[in-house]
């Protein structure tokens, strides 16, 4: 593709959380169609390698190695990319805590991480990128929850809680954004097996897992994080002027299930016993 010529050409964009998995493959698409990526996350190295991979693919790319969790630093990595580029057009919120704790593991310290950086972070950086695009004719924030927001699953509790309140941030911006000329909506990912995960996912020892793993998705598979990547451009592109505040589950209908429908389905003469 003509990245002169792609959808984004001549846009400027934030991917938090980009220095690997979805991050790093929403960075690189919005690359390839055509945008400058500040590809922004508090690991370096990752970072630099990424921005060091893009680049090599003809992608106008930096990295900025920040700590979200610090208060003033998401306002201060939109000001100075705007002052930098002469404005910001795209805002993706994806970063989000590493923590991975149990009910009963939950502390303070974890959780005042978790929500400082998937929850704070993303606020104070989408009201400065409204204040900034406000200025320069609108633009897009992408915010990245998870169904986690929907269901309990095995992730920590407060990511659950987190990623829950992404999806009224995303309401909420999107109804007093929108006279600025700014759309904001959020992308809610299932079971993504990232490219890195792949091949362990795809091992012969794997396979009962991976069995049951895509029986459980209605459309017969799991999802690959370019599902996500296609939602989150999608939700960026100029098609979707008149989207604002919706919460798009790209989950392969996992989440519509009844648990006894599905046991039915997995087992029906035990089912019936």
């Amino acid at each position: 593709m003509d990245m002169k010529q792609g959808r984004f050409a001549g846009k400027v964009a934030i991917v938090t959380g980009g220095a690997r998995g979805i991050g790093k493959n929403i960075a690189r698409a919005l690359g390839q169609e055509g945008a400058l990526v500040i590809v922004c996350d508090v690991d370096e190295d990752n970072g630099e390698a990424t921005r060091y991979e893009l680049e090599q693919q003809g992608i106008s790319a930096e990295f900025a190695c920040l700590d979200l969790s610090q208060r003033g630093t998401p306002q201060k990595m939109v000001r100075e990319v705007a002052q930098k580029w002469g404005g910001l057009d795209i805002l993706i919120n994806n970063a989000r805590s590493g923590r991975r704790v149990t009910l009963l593991e939950e502390n303070e310290d974890t959780w005042e991480e978790g929500i400082s950086v998937t929850l704070r972070a993303a606020f104070f950086a989408s009201q400065e990128a409204i204040r900034v695009m406000s200025q320069t004719g609108g633009g897009s924030i992408v915010n990245i929850s998870s169904v986690a927001a929907l269901v309990a699953c095995q992730e920590p509790p407060v990511y659950h809680i987190a990623k829950a309140g992404l999806l009224q941030m995303t309401r909420y911006l999107a109804a007093h954004a929108g006279i600025y000329g700014v759309c904001v909506n959020a992308v809610l990912p299932g079971f993504i097996v990232q490219d890195e995960d792949r091949p362990r996912y795809e091992g012969d020892d794997n396979r009962r897992y991976r069995e049951i793993a895509e029986f459980s998705h209605p459309i017969g598979h799991v999802g690959r994080s370019d599902d996500v990547v296609s939602a989150v451009l999608f939700l960026c592109s100029p098609d979707t002027s008149f989207i604002s505040g919706q919460c798009l589950v790209v989950d392969g209908g996992l989440t519509l299930q009844d648990q006894s429908d599905l046991l039915f389905r997995f087992d029906r003469e035990a089912y019936q016993t």
